[in-house]
């Protein structure tokens, strides 16, 4: 008892954190290098999704967790080259040094057994974040596609097939990333709804509190 209420104080602290994290001018730089398409509207939306990344994080430090987004992970390492002020973050945020490393979101087959779970457990943080449903794509997992990012990854939440998957060219099936006829078992949220931000539907998490549910991994991974 005591130990669930010390997370549960400790957690509106680190989403504080990750709230006030100021992203470094150099951050959009070099998402304007590598995507010259992106407009200043663009870029605002990636920090975005990077905040909800964050947020998973701080509400459950210790899960095993695989990145979605190829822009957001381009995002994140260039955070990572400043490192004392990441350093400084990690330790507001997640409650120790840095931990959780970036890695290209393109490396390895998102339906192989090693990534899909954590594929799944991620995207059932990021729905509780964002409080969009069972069946609604975090803007974790729909970035890549709304911005047009080559060779980002593009998901699909239904396929509509139920005993087999309806593959979609390009698209990554996530009611059957766990087997054929499997899908993600949604969590309950507790907290404020999310914000709208007038452009995308989404620009916040879903309030301060620890998730319900979900216990933690015991090491995170990406």
């Amino acid at each position: 008892m005591i130990w669930t209420k010390f997370r549960s104080d400790r957690t509106p602290r680190r989403l504080r954190a990750v709230s006030d994290l100021r992203f470094p001018a150099s951050g959009r730089q070099h998402l304007r290098n590598l995507y010259p398409h992106f407009s200043d509207d663009d870029i605002v939306l990636v920090e975005t999704a990077t905040r909800q990344w964050f947020r998973i994080i701080a509400r459950q430090p210790r899960a095993k967790l695989s990145m979605p987004s190829v822009a957001v992970a381009d995002l994140w390492h260039a955070l990572t080259l400043h490192a004392q002020d990441y350093a400084t973050f990690c330790d507001a945020a997640f409650g120790r040094s840095p931990h959780h490393q970036p890695s290209s979101a393109t490396s390895g087959d998102p339906t192989a057994a090693n990534r899909g779970p954590l594929l799944l457990a991620t995207l059932s943080y990021g729905r509780r974040d964002e409080g969009c449903g069972p069946t609604g794509l975090p803007l974790l997992f729909r970035v890549d596609h709304e911005l047009r990012v080559q060779d980002g990854n593009r998901y699909l939440a239904d396929c509509g097939g139920r005993g087999e998957c309806f593959p979609v060219s390009g698209r990554v099936c996530l009611q059957h990333l766990a087997g054929p006829g499997k899908r993600p078992k949604p969590a309950g949220i507790r907290g404020d709804l999310p914000f709208n931000d007038g452009r995308h539907g989404y620009a916040g998490g879903a309030g301060g509190g620890e998730f319900s549910g979900g216990g933690d991994g015991g090491g995170g991974s990406n």
